[in-house]
């Protein structure tokens, strides 16, 4: 099972499991996600980000990044019980994510399963097996939605653990109140989510607890800047006649190092 915990400098979230939990939710993210890579799709903004996030992850489980032994509730006696030996210790991967992008994933995701649902068939059509389409069971798809939907919970109760429970309450009611929940993040302009990231490590830990609470509020609440973003980028994506997320804000760096 994978587990989310605020990392010390409140960050982001550690994600961590063992080698099949992050291997099967990699396989879930790409049958949800699909093969198609074309900017129109509705999505693209929300299945870039959630592809970033599997990216992590699976470099995770290859070794990449960070490797910890955890004890796994076997004892010299009950080894000797049952005339086995046995690791006292299973192998856990992590991996560290930033607070508002794992937050946006764990908000925005829900709307790719009726979107998703094309990439599950029990059997590919001739046309789409010409054209190298994937098609999955429909059984995957029932159990993509709960491991997707585990994932979104787990990082949902880490935020909880910065921000509190009736603070994330207030979050979902927003959610649900605001805007209709089927279509919220269609063609949202993911650079807004950098612009959250830049933001929120620029802001010191002792901080942070209060811009967290703001910046997951303004991800589903969509304030005036992130409509001054989307027009200027609209806009921009008129006149070089390219899709906004071919346009990058040379404004929006990434330090080059991030204290976890």
């Amino acid at each position: 099972m994978i587990i989310a915990k605020p990392t010390k400098n409140l960050t982001g979230i550690t994600l961590e499991g063992e080698f099949d939990d992050f291997y099967e939710i990699v396989d879930c993210i790409y049958r949800m996600t699909g093969v198609s890579d074309s900017y129109d799709d509705p999505y693209w903004g929300v299945k870039n980000r959630l592809l970033g996030i599997c990216y992590e992850i699976r470099h995770a489980y290859q070794g990449d990044r960070n490797v910890i032994l955890t004890e796994n509730g076997v004892y010299k006696e009950l080894m000797k019980q049952n005339s086995m030996i046995l690791p006292q210790n299973n192998v856990h991967f992590s991996v560290e994510i930033l607070f508002p992008e794992a937050v946006f994933v764990a908000l925005s995701v829900s709307e790719l399963y009726v979107f998703g649902h094309r990439y599950y068939k029990s059997r590919a059509t001739k046309r789409e097996e010409d054209r190298g389409l994937r098609t999955s069971r429909y059984s995957n798809y029932v159990r993509d939605q709960a491991l997707l939907d585990l994932l979104s919970a787990t990082i949902l109760q880490a935020l909880a653990d910065v921000i509190g429970d009736d603070e994330l309450e207030k979050l979902l009611k927003y959610r649900t109140r605001s805007y209709d929940m089927d279509d919220l993040f269609l063609h949202y302009v993911t650079h807004y989510i950098d612009k959250c990231n830049i933001e929120y490590l620029k802001t010191v830990p002792e901080k942070r607890k209060d811009k967290l609470r703001n910046i997951a509020k303004r991800i589903v609440q969509k304030p005036a800047s992130y409509e001054k973003m989307k027009m200027e980028l609209e806009y921009a994506a008129q006149e070089y006649d390219c899709s906004i997320y071919e346009l990058c804000d040379p404004k929006l760096e990434y330090p080059e190092n991030i204290e976890w």
